[in-house]
Order: structure tokens, then sequence, then C-alpha cells
């Protein structure tokens, strides 16, 4: 009878052997037992969570750094600067030159111009280097998103001495706004009997300007730029040219100065916000990734217990598929078994350890306790975000981790002793 049987089950085709299969599965998952509980099985389940959500809120951490840094730079600046060559600043004909050109160039959604100025800010004792703008306000539509940081008082410079500074540097100086400070630049200084006299205007804060970004937030000062080329003694000149491109075509935008710079026949400095930023956002995709291959060897840790788990279910079953294995069940109709009950968990412990990562990533960047030093890091808020590759690649690496890990043990079915197990049953 035994002979028969082992025939019949060892001639099995493949689709009935996925069934039986997927019946010891089902019945590993439903029965009254509860075998996934047992100890060694939730040791399991726990290494594999605390190591996947610390990947988790590792590389949540980053990619929110990463894009909310990019964010910040696209929003504060433009996509592409367009200075005069060599010495000197644009005059008022180069620039109407370069913005009828640009209105039939592909991808530009809008163009100004400004003027760009180093002058130190003062307000009493207090003293601070900062970067003043000269832009002009009144536009529709900057090439920056200047009126959507500024949060607190007005953007409007619509008065000759209104200022617009960012708040850590308002804050620096003990400014508040309708207070009254002065910009003192060296550059412009007058010959007088009794020496040099740096250039010096008070101006009116109007409003706080808040991107978010350290450098920008306690550096930046913003003023009317006809106010500004009075200030700076620069009539009908300006510093550069800003082009704000469409979404579409701000990742190429080296590649368009690149032509650009053709298309003008080498008449003009074309640059790139990627020209400036390139090698920032290289180190962070290679320190992120560094990050990732490191914690993963969290993973890989906690695999040690998914070759204890599956060692010690085969050895507490041996009576079992020694009974299997005398009916003639193949050792790969058992090992799909042991390899299907032990991906089940994987899964469930991976995607709860994705789901406890997300959740521990956003209390960081909800919490106030732990917070960046801007001066360092750029940015002084931890920001979140976690897209669905992100989820895929640690999905897939940890469940390939979990499935090598329980391919180790699987050897000892193949050396039971059917003969020895049937007699002590």
């Amino acid at each position: 009878m035994y002979t028969i049987i082992d025939r019949n089950i060892r001639n099995l085709n493949i689709p009935l052997m996925n069934k039986i299969v997927l019946f010891f599965l089902k019945k590993y998952i439903y029965s009254p037992k509860r075998e996934w509980l047992r100890f060694d099985s939730v040791f399991m389940v726990i290494g594999i969570l605390i190591s996947v959500a610390t990947l988790t809120v590792a590389l949540s951490i980053f990619e929110g750094y990463e894009t909310v840094l990019k964010d910040t730079i696209l929003g504060v600046n433009s996509h592409i600067y367009i200075f005069k060559s060599g010495e000197g600043n644009l005059l008022q004909h180069n620039v109407e030159e370069i913005e009828t050109k640009l209105q039939k160039m592909e991808g530009v959604e809008n163009t100004s111009a400004l003027i760009i100025s180093q002058a130190m800010a003062v307000n009493g004792s207090r003293i601070k280097g900062s970067i003043v703008r000269g832009i002009d306000w009144e536009q529709t539509e900057l090439p920056s998103k200047y009126r959507k940081f500024v949060l607190e008082g007005t953007w409007k410079l619509d008065t000759g001495n209104s200022a617009v500074l960012g708040y850590k540097l308002a804050k620096e100086l003990n400014l508040k706004l309708g207070d009254t400070f002065k910009l003192i630049s060296p550059l412009n200084s007058k010959i007088t009997p009794m020496g040099l006299k740096p250039k010096e205007e008070s101006f009116t804060l109007v409003g706080l300007y808040k991107s978010g970004m350290y450098e920008y937030d306690s550096k930046f000062i913003f003023i009317d730029i006809n106010r500004m080329a009075e200030f700076n003694s620069m009539e009908n000149e300006f510093t550069m040219v800003e082009v704000k491109m469409k979404p579409e075509w701000i990742d190429r935008a080296d590649y368009i100065a690149y032509a650009w710079e053709h298309e003008f026949d080498y008449k003009y400095q074309i640059s790139s916000w990627i020209d400036f930023n390139s090698n920032l956002f290289a180190l962070l995709k290679m320190e992120k990734w560094v990050i990732f291959i490191i914690l993963s060897f969290l993973i890989l840790i906690a695999s040690f217990n998914v070759v204890s788990s599956v060692s010690t279910s085969i050895i507490e079953k041996r009576t079992e598929l020694g009974i299997l294995k005398a009916f003639g069940a193949s050792d790969k109709i058992l090992q799909k078994i042991f390899v299907g009950k032990t991906m089940i968990l994987a899964f469930l412990s991976v995607t709860l350890g994705q789901v406890l990562g997300i959740l521990l990533a956003k209390f960081l960047s909800w919490q106030k306790f732990l917070v960046l030093k801007g001066d360092v890091y750029f940015l002084d808020k931890i920001n979140v975000q976690f897209g669905f590759m992100s989820w895929l690649i640690i999905l897939c690496v940890s469940m390939l981790i979990v499935f090598a890990a329980s391919l180790i043990p699987l050897k000892k079915i193949s050396k039971l002793n059917i003969t020895n197990i049937i007699r002590k049953a």
C-alpha cells in the first residue's frame, strides 16, 4: 500500500504539489494551536520588525532632507542665472536683449533682472554681514518664491526705505516689525577730507522672510530694485538676470544653460542651480545609500533568528515530517512548506516594521526636543518623506535576506531518518 501511495505522490504534477503546500500553509495560519505564536517565531518577528523600522526611519529622514533641501533651494533661487562675461554688470540694453530672446525659448516660465551686493546690517551695537537683493517686487510672478516665504509683515516694498529681512537675521539684530536699522556698504565708500566714508542709509523692517534654510534666513535682505540701484550707484545696471523654468525642465537646467551660451554667442556667462549644488546632492545620495547598506546588516543579523526558528520548527515536527516522507512527500514539498511559513511571517514583520518606522520618523519631525543646527545642516527642522521606491527596495532586500536565511536549515529535512522517526512515534 505504501508503495502505491509513494508512487502516486512522487508522480504529482506541479499544480497539485502547490495545492498541498498551500493546504499546509493555511493550516499553519488558521490552526487553533497558533504555531506562529511560538517564542522563537515571535522573537524572529521582533528582530526583523526593529531592524526594518530602523532602516525605514533613516531612509525616510534622508529622503525628506534631500527633497526639502532641493525644494528650498529652488524656491529661494531661480533655475538659471545669466551674468555678463568678464568684469562689469549687465546694462539695460543687455537685459532687454536677454529677456526678448528668452521669450522665444522653450521651457522658460518667467525672468527678472536683479541687483545683489553685500552690506553690513547695523542696529545699535549689533552688526551682521548680509546679502542685499534688489528685486522687482511689483512683477506679477518672480523667478523665486519671495512672496511665499514672507510669513510675517508684508512682502510689499512700496516705500523707498522698506526692507524685508530673514527672520534669523532680524533676531540676531534684535529687530521687530516697524524697527529701523542701517545698511552700510564699504564697496560704495566716498572720498572725504577725513578719508573713505562708507555708504550708509536707514531702512525700515516691514516683513520677515522664512525659507527654512539657515543660510538664507540669516543673511538675506530684500529691498526695491530702484532703491537698490540708488544705494549701490548702479543706475541702469544689473547684477544678473534670473530665469525660472517650467517644472519638467528644471532637472535639465545644466544642459539648457550650456546650450544657451551658444545661442547668445558666448556674450554672457550662464549657470544653473545644478552647477552650484550638484556636489551637495551627489554627496547626499551617496550618504543615503551608504547608510542603507550599513543598516541592512541589522536585517542580516535579525535573520540569524530565522535560522534558529526554522531549525527549531524542523526538530519539533520531525515526527510529522517522517510520516509525510514515509507516504512519499518529497524533500522539495516539505522545504516549500517551511519556506512559505517563514516568508509569511517575514512579510508581515517587514510591513509592520515599515509602518512603525514611518510613524517614528513622523514623530521625530513633529517633536521639538531634537532640532538640527541650521548653520551645519542647512535646515533647522527634521523632514520626512517615504516614497514607493524606498518602500519597495526595503521590502525586496529584507525578504531576500530572510529567504536566503530560511534555506540554510532546510538541509536537515533530507537528513531525517524515516525508520527511526516512525519507530519512536
